[in-house]
This record gives structure tokens, sequence and C-alpha cells, in this order.
């Protein structure tokens, strides 16, 4: 156990290093961002990022899968085809006329390589993302909180999160708050079943409860020993977890063998206390100082390549064994088979890295969320635009920073299951009264720009019911581009305002033009 900086990080291998942002990724520029991404479907917008694909997604083994959105129109083939074919009856001026063929597109085939075989698995994605959002908030201690989560693009939400503001009525438990996020893979029911019981798991552990016995003397503040202490009990209630999923797995549900990521908080009085498990990440955010992200733990890191290599597998294209694209997890016990190794060696380990900070008045915000954030963000990326979110949000409104995160993510591309939990502490930025009445005024510009295009499309034939989201982003941006600003983060937030807007429209009581029109309009794909 080290010290550096007031940062204490404890791991299972000495050879760790503390990172203090972890990969970053090259951000779009304006003009690529405002032909790329902001006016374009999002699944469009994505063919060429293949960064954003989630990482626990199987690997696709075949080239037959569909385009990722379908042609708008059918282009007519050049006139000199009608020449070469031989024809006569047409001449240079007309056009050959176009046979339109509809052709139902194939199924979205992935396949995921288990000790069995290759299992395949249909419909990995929607044809369109879920953006409904669930939300749950709270404060004392002296922090506020806030959560958000959304499908997205995904066939399943696989995600669980927990967040208590005490971990008991007893001391030192009532003066530490608790907060973690479960990523799934391969289903729901190891994550979902994790965070049931993780704040139990833990509190049974010898040592944490040693560590609690110490700090209860303190008011619930941590000397060098119970830090000691809690690491070896965090490590050790992860294993105990992992043991009770399998249990679980494999009693009550049989067959299921899924797979979870995990992140968690333990937030005391002196100190910040981390520990994490595959890719999803926490991200401390301090005044004046670069921001901390845990480290992930991938297949391609050589402290884990080494020991998948040790207990008998492989790397392959950065996944075990060519199919798991984590290196440490809850469940997956398909990886965890070597009976000669403890569990914190097999191919996938549920041994967390645990990291210690002490509280400080720099101390800003913490950012505990899976990979779908991260996919699309890097650690200064999100801590960039959840400070400029921070500033412009009114009393009360952490949530809808939460959502913000998460609708700016969807739009840069990102396909994952996604949910984000945001811990303030006193030294949060504020509200800058300036700041938020300016975007106040480019709020209202968009919104009106939108508001038009929505109504000219409804005076031309159109039905709410038909109004799209796409079709209203691409005709904002083809007549309007001024109304969105250059630069700032308000420009990743388009999308939402324009599905926030015509919801508002197809909500209203005001008829449209084709309630009187006996001639119906030609269908378009209604908004997300």
């Amino acid at each position: 156990m080290t010290n550096n900086n007031n940062t204490i990080k404890c791991t299972a291998s000495s050879s760790s290093t503390i990172l203090r942002s972890s990969f970053d990724r090259s951000s779009h520029s304006s003009s690529s961002l405002q032909n790329d991404m902001l006016f374009c479907d999002v699944l469009s917008a994505s063919r060429s990022q293949a960064d954003h694909i989630p990482s626990d997604l199987p690997v696709r083994l075949d080239d037959s899968s569909p385009p990722l959105s379908p042609p708008s129109s059918v282009s007519p083939p050049p006139r000199s085809l009608g020449r070469s074919l031989g024809s006569s009856s047409y001449d240079d001026d007309q056009p050959l006329p176009i046979a339109t063929v509809s052709v139902a597109a194939p199924e979205l085939r992935t396949w995921r390589i288990t000790s069995t075989g290759l299992v395949s698995t249909m419909g990995a994605f929607l044809d369109k993302p879920k953006t409904n959002k669930d939300n749950a908030s709270g404060f004392g201690q002296g922090l506020k909180y806030a959560m958000a989560s959304m499908q997205g693009w995904r066939v399943d939400m696989e995600d669980a999160h927990v967040a208590e503001l005490s971990m008991g009525d007893t001391l030192p438990f009532s003066h530490w708050s608790f907060f973690a996020v479960f990523d799934g893979h391969a289903g729901s029911v190891a994550a979902e079943f994790a965070a049931s019981v993780v704040m139990e798991t833990l509190k049974e552990s010898e040592q944490l409860q040693r560590a609690a016995a110490l700090a209860a003397s303190k008011a619930g503040h941590l000397c060098e020993e119970s830090c000691r202490l809690l690491d070896e009990g965090l490590k050790a209630g992860f294993l105990a977890l992992d043991d009770k999923i399998r249990d679980r797995l494999d009693n009550v549900l049989g067959k299921d063998r899924s797979g979870t990521t995990a992140v968690c908080s333990i937030v005391t009085p002196s100190h910040i206390v981390l520990a994490n498990l595959g890719d999803s990440r926490a991200v401390l955010s301090r005044r004046d100082i670069d921001s901390f992200g845990t480290e992930d733990h991938k297949p391609s890191n050589e402290k884990e390549r080494q020991r998948i290599i040790n207990a008998g597998g492989s790397v392959m294209i950065q996944r075990i064994n060519g199919s798991l694209a984590v290196s440490r997890a809850l469940g997956d016990f398909e990886y965890k088979c070597n009976t000669s190794l403890s569990p914190a060696r097999q191919q996938v380990s549920p041994e967390p890295d645990v990291y210690f900070f002490q509280r400080q008045a720099v101390d800003e915000y913490l950012i505990i969320a899976c990979d779908g954030i991260y996919d699309v963000m890097s650690n200064d990326e999100l801590c960039s635009f959840v400070h400029s979110r921070l500033e412009v949000a009114k009393e009360g409104a952490l949530s809808k920073v939460c959502n913000e995160v998460l609708d700016a993510c969807l739009q840069k591309g990102s396909r994952d299951n996604m949910t984000l939990l945001l811990v303030c502490f006193e030294g949060a930025p504020a509200l800058h009264e300036e700041k938020a009445a300016e975007e106040e005024k480019q709020l209202a510009v968009i919104r009106s720009a939108l508001t038009e295009i929505i109504e000219e499309s409804l005076s031309n034939g159109d039905s709410k019911e038909e109004l799209c989201v796409e079709y209203v982003l691409r005709t904002l941006n083809s007549t309007r581009p001024e109304a969105v600003p250059i630069e700032g983060n308000i420009r990743l937030l388009v999308r939402s305002i324009a599905e926030a807007v015509i919801e508002e429209h197809k909500g209203s009581n005001a008829p449209s033009s084709t309630e009187s029109n006996a001639t119906p309009a030609s269908p378009r794909i209604s908004a997300q």
C-alpha cells in the first residue's frame, strides 16, 4: 500500500500503477460533428466508429449483416444502361423507368464462443433506441447524488445500480455512503443479483468488520490501519459475492451463465474509497487537478494477459479465448474452471482493484458509470461536459445533468446500455447565472427553429404521428444551421431537444392538417 499525493491504491498486483486519466479517444471537430453525428441517424453515424461498439458484444464471425440504416430511396441506373440493352424506345431526355423491389433485410446474427461451441444470438440491437430513462436522486451526509439509466440500442437492459446515503443504522455505517454500478453481459441476472446483495455481503467480511470497529470510535473516519483492513475486506467481500452469484445461477436459474462488471465507492467522512472490476469506471474530479479514473481490466493489459495465459486461456482479438472483452468480472464461471488455482488467478478474476483518496476541499464530484459512457467519452471529456452542465443546472436539476450525459453519449454513437451515478461534494461547480441565461437564449433559438420545421411538415400533409426526429434534424442542418452554436456542449443535446419538441407537438390539442384531409400522408419512421 503506497501513498502518493494523499492517494492510496491497494491492488492484487504490486506492478499496478495509478492512472490519472484512462485511455482517450480523439474527439470530432466541430464541422465533422455537425456533418457526421448531430443531424444524422445514430446508426449511420456509428458505422465508421468501430470503437463505439460495446466491448461485451459477442464477436461477429460472418459478413452477412444488413446495412445499419436502410437507404432513403433507390438510385436510378445510368441512362447508358438502356442503350447498352439495345433499347430504341428511349431518347437522351427520357429516363429509364425504375422498378422498386422490396427486400426484407436479414436479421442481425451475432455469435458467442463458449466451451460448448458457437452460440448464436439474434437481434443484438433494436431498430431504434429506447431513450426513456429511470432516475433517482437524494441528499445527505454532505452529499448530493443523482442516477440515470437508459436501455439505448440494446435489446435488453442489463445494468443495475445501488445508491445508499447510509450503509446502516449503526456507527460507522450510518456515516458511510455506498454507490455502485453493475454492467451485465450475456444476461441481467448476475448484475441484478449482485446489486441486491452487495452491501450485506461486503459487511459480512471479517476484515471489513474490523475496519468498521476501528472507524466507529473515530466517528467514521479512517486511519491507516482501517484503510488496510478495508482494502482486504473489499477484496474478500467481492470473492464472497462471486460465490453467492455462482450458487444463485447454478441452483436457482440452472443454465444461466451471465456475468457483470462492477464499480463501487464507499464515501466516508475522511476518505473516498473506490473498487472496480472490469471496464466500468469511476472518475473523480478535483478542482484544478487532473481527473482520476480507475483502471479498466482488459485482456490486452499485460498483467491481465499473463494471468489469463497462466490459467490456461488465450487472448485473441483482445478478448479471452476470442470471446470475452473483460478480464475481471463477477459470474462468467465458464472462465473460472481451473480447480488448481485460487479464484483471483482464474482466467476471469473476481478480485477488484481498490483505491483510497483522502477527502479535500477541492473535491468536486464522483462519476460512477458503465462502459456505455466511456465508449464515446474520455475521462476528461466527461468531466468537462458534467462541469459545464452543472454550471447551468438550476436547483434540483442534478438528474437532468445525468440525463443530458446519456443523451450526449447516445448522439456521439454509444450503442450500449448506459447507467451513470453522479455524486456531488460541497466543492461541486455552482450555478453560473450568466452562462445559464446565455444558454436559455440559445435554447430558445433552437426550439423556435425546430418548431418552424415541424409546423411546415404538418402543413405539408404529415400527421403528428409521422413526425420523425431524423427528418427534423436533417432539415435543421440544411435550412437553419445558424440556429445551433458552432461550439459548446449544447450541440450534443440537439437530438434530445428535438425529441422533446416533437413530443410537445404530439401532445398538443391543436389538430394537425391531415385530420381534415382525406388523403393520408406518406408514412415515415415515428419519433423515438
